[in-house]
């Protein structure tokens, strides 16, 4: 009688040989099983089964499964290593969501950490389960993912960012109501655009993802917002192309235009502003083709002293931009325009909002003698289901790896005796 040891330990993905040990692989869980057959010539047929019934039937299974009596020593299970990623990517992740809850975020801005789609659609799924991380990640937590690079970025912003985004969305404002008043055929298309915040989702190839953007303008009646800006800085730069073909190829060009604009504040006071837009050609189908192209490449509005550059264009959006060609068509040839001079104002002012949030600069008030309320101590915190999680997998990580040591010893010996016993 040949005895077979199985283990499963996360969805079926792996091949096998009659006379070896199979791993197949089941959520978390690690189950071992054991498969007696009296007739080697119907292994193959065996391990079929186990392979082509469902995850739940193969639990169920297990269940009403009565124990063998005694079990014969088999080749030792070679270490899962491709499983033991997968799950350190995401619990990673979730520690990093952690820790904003707990007041510790990453120590930069923008944070990218690899991710395929299959783990993504596990974090969410786990980040579901937590229902109080959910909610405050949901909340507060701005992340990115891009399915195309496999990637999530964790953006963090600061007052500089956050300031400087904030006063250029007044700006466009007030320009977009200085041109609806001077030329009053735009005002029906200008009085449905709005700064809207929060993440635009997206789907390719089946494969859904979002992104955050730090600015959008959006037509009431247009699926996707036409402009969306994105304030950079060095971590996030290298990043701006891979955000500007996802907008505008994933939404299929209803995104009209990507801005980016970089900030240097540490090294210099050089700032720069890029544009994205995309391109369509007729395809051999007859379906069109899209590219993105880039139009403005890093143009420096302020030099390294602060100073505004005159020659710049600065921020120029043509107002046909700010919604698809269906909803724009008919309007006048004119343009939202942010000049050099006002943008290096803008952000100056943000860097003083800056400098004062982090020096607690200006009039404070007189010190006092601070009473806090006598505060009861937290109850014990108790494992959550993740950590459990976590906890077995290293404990079962460890043992993995003491058989591994073992294993290119032990297997030989053990194969060599499986042979025999045929």
């Amino acid at each position: 009688m040949q005895e077979i040891v199985i283990s499963l330990v996360a969805d079926v993905a792996r091949n096998f040989l009659p006379d070896r040990p199979a791993d197949l692989y089941f959520g978390l869980k690690r189950i071992t099983i054991l498969v007696s057959v009296k007739r080697p010539l119907n292994i193959c047929a065996v391990i079929y089964n186990f392979l082509t019934a469902t995850p739940m039937a193969l639990l169920e299974s297990f269940k009403q499964t009565t124990p063998p009596g005694s079990i014969v020593n088999g080749p030792p299970t070679p270490p899962l290593t491709t499983n033991a990623k997968f799950s350190r990517r995401v619990a990673t992740i979730l520690g990093v969501f952690k820790g904003c809850k707990n007041g510790y975020p990453p120590s930069v801005p923008w944070t990218v950490y690899k991710l395929n789609s299959g783990e993504y659609e596990d974090l969410q799924r786990r980040l579901k389960n937590d229902v109080e991380l959910w909610g405050y990640v949901d909340d507060r937590v701005r992340y990115d993912y891009d399915p195309i690079g496999s990637k999530l970025i964790i953006r963090m912003t600061t007052t500089l960012h956050d300031t400087f985004a904030s006063e250029l969305v007044t700006e466009i404002k007030k320009r977009c109501e200085s041109l609806a008043k001077n030329q009053v055929e735009t005002r029906p298309f200008i009085d449905k655009i709005s700064s809207v915040s929060g993440a635009i989702h997206f789907e390719e190839d089946g494969k859904k993802f979002k992104h955050v953007p730090d600015i959008r303008f959006h037509h009431k009646d247009a699926a996707w917002p036409g402009v969306v800006i994105e304030v950079s800085y060095s971590q996030k730069r290298k990043s701006l192309i891979d955000l500007a073909e996802n907008y505008l190829l994933a939404s299929d060009g209803g995104i009209r235009v990507m801005v980016g604009i970089d900030l240097e504040y540490k090294k210099s006071k050089e700032a720069s502003i890029s544009i994205w837009r995309l391109k369509t050609s007729p395809g051999h189908d007859g379906q069109p083709e899209g590219e993105v192209i880039q139009e403005l490449d890093n143009e420096l509005f302020r030099d390294a002293e602060g100073n505004p550059i005159l020659s710049s264009s600065g921020l120029e959006l043509p107002l046909d931009n700010f919604a698809v060609q269906a909803l724009s068509n008919g309007l006048p040839d004119c343009s939202v325009i942010v000049g050099p001079e006002t943008l290096c104002t803008l952000l100056a002012e943000a860097e003083k909002w800056n400098d004062k949030s982090t020096l607690l600069q200006g009039v404070k008030p007189a010190r006092i003698k601070r009473k806090y309320r006598q505060r009861t101590p937290d109850e014990q915190l108790t494992m959550s289901d993740e950590e459990k999680v976590i906890e077995e997998e290293r404990r079962m990580r460890r043992k993995t790896e003491k058989a591994d040591k073992s294993y290119g010893e032990e297997g030989l010996s053990a194969e060599a005796s499986s042979q025999e016993a045929i």
